[in-house]
């Protein structure tokens, strides 16, 4: 056959359609990031943190506090926003290793952490809430959220700065002690936020006196979450003035998901890198001593089931601070390792901090007790006389029992009151319950500021705090033994 024939019949333009490549599947990017909104603050949110300053500017020196600034802070929204920026954005990674990870700008808070276990199955292993609104509320214990200035306590709410050596009163938010930054911490701020490839950074300006911290802070944090399923926190901060500064971030955990409860909290196992832990007093508040682990409950240097090791602990549960073991100018240092065998999940803690605190949750409501009672004062045992009385002629009684899940004050007689037990309500309809999560917060030693033997937490003007956390999980494949 002739080449005109041949072309003629279709075989060159085969050959040439045989050449064409395939066109390539769409690739799978290791880590995609989304943002969205998740909310708005609340109207007097920006009025709120500028009146709380001003009032802490007044009562920064003075050894006591005038009642009237006392009932001023009552009547302040429990949250806030310096920025003026209403919406409050949510920001979600995914990566090809199925791990997802939300963090919000209110509170610089993670919101969820979905990650497999052994068998591919995804769960939310991060204690949190499905609304914004279910965060601003007064009983949610930090979930998730970015803890400053000061994370855990500072005693009797004073400290002294040094070399200066000027005394400041902090806010009381814990008794009469200063917890967790205060009555609005960074926890309770909508923090101003930006992208920089897959790292989202948030800012945020803290004025000068506010909840009674001297100096005006600058703080940045960046999140950032990477393909081999690690959660990367870096903290950053500058003052105008010395200052103390300890930040951290509080997620509460169960790796067998957030919804498991206390039945599969205890069958964690866990590892935490440190020799010496704070000592503490029947208040909960450390001494000042480094006492070492060896030979008491809180021996974790080998792997210790949690089941085995809860009863031995007289307050019913861990809430210290480890001391961790960390070599000389050592960076990021091994924190704490944990393992929920059932599941396979594995969670490994780093950070540049000299300590960590170890919460299992002792605080969260407890169905065991329903309903306890209560001593009446003298005037609220008049009142339920009187109220005793009124039933007794037929009118009205003053007492009224409430909803399903709110506190219920009945039963008010012999001088005592009755108050029901009120679930803590999170996501997807699930009760945290008394043991069911665990936190690992690394930070600086609690109240460093009143402890000289304790690592310094002031920064000068010209320096810069820098805090970094890896929050790294895993999967164990295999049985462990």
């Amino acid at each position: 056959m002739s080449d005109d024939n041949k072309s003629a019949s279709g075989d060159g333009s085969l050959k040439l359609i045989e050449k064409l490549p395939e066109p390539e599947p769409p690739k799978v990017p290791d880590v995609e990031l989304i943002v969205d909104g998740f909310g708005f603050m609340p109207k007097d949110a920006h009025r709120g943190e500028r009146r709380r300053s001003s009032v802490y500017a007044k009562t920064r020196l003075g050894p006591k506090r005038d009642p009237k600034y006392e009932c001023a802070e009552e009547e302040e929204s429990s949250c806030a926003s310096s920025t003026n920026i209403d919406i409050v954005r949510r920001y979600t990674w995914k990566t090809k290793n199925r791990m997802l990870v939300q963090v919000i700008t209110y509170g610089a808070t993670i919101t969820n952490i979905t990650v497999p276990d052994k068998k591919g199955v995804p769960d939310d292993v991060l204690a949190g809430f499905d609304t914004l609104e279910e965060y601003f509320q007064a009983r949610n214990p930090y979930f998730g959220a970015t803890i400053g200035r000061n994370a855990n306590i500072i005693r009797d709410a004073t400290m002294i700065v040094r070399p200066s050596g000027r005394m400041y009163m902090l806010s009381s938010n814990k008794g009469p002690h200063h917890y967790h930054g205060g009555h609005i911490g960074f926890d309770k701020v909508n923090w101003r936020s930006h992208v920089c490839g897959l790292k989202v950074i948030m800012s945020h300006v803290s004025e000068r006196f506010h909840e009674g911290y001297p100096g005006t802070i600058m703080a940045q944090v960046s999140f950032e979450v990477t393909c081999d399923n690690t959660i990367k926190i870096e903290m950053k901060c500058t003052t105008t003035e010395p200052t103390v500064i300890n930040l951290s971030n509080s997620p509460y955990f169960n790796l067998a998901g957030h919804h498991a409860g206390s039945e599969a909290m205890v069958d964690h196992i866990f590892t935490i890198n440190a020799d010496k832990y704070t000592a503490i007093d029947e208040e909960g508040i450390v001494t000042g001593e480094r006492k070492v682990v060896g030979g008491t409950a809180y021996d974790f240097r080998v792997p210790r089931i949690l089941k085995v090791m809860m009863p031995k602990i007289p307050m019913g549960g861990y809430d210290i601070n480890f001391c961790t073991t960390r070599g000389t100018e050592q960076d990021l240092a091994f924190q704490a390792r944990v393992l929920h065998p059932l599941t396979g999940r594995v969670l490994e803690v780093y950070s540049n901090q000299p300590g960590v605190q170890f919460y299992t949750g002792n605080l969260l409501p407890d169905p065991d007790q329903i309903v306890e009672d209560i001593p009446l004062g003298e005037e609220e045992e008049q009142k339920a006389k009187e109220d005793n009385t009124a039933d007794e002629t037929g009118s009205e009684p003053s007492s009224k029992s409430s909803a399903k899940g709110e506190a219920a004050e009945e039963e008010e007689s012999e001088g005592k009151k009755r108050v029901g037990y009120i679930p803590l309500m999170g996501k997807q309809g699930t009760v945290y319950k008394r043991h069911g999560l665990f936190c690992l917060m690394p930070q600086n030693y609690p109240d460093a500021i009143n402890n000289k033997n304790f690592p310094s937490p002031v920064i000068n003007p010209g320096e810069e705090y820098v805090h970094r956390i890896q929050y790294k999980f895993g999967i164990l494949i295999g049985r462990y033994v």
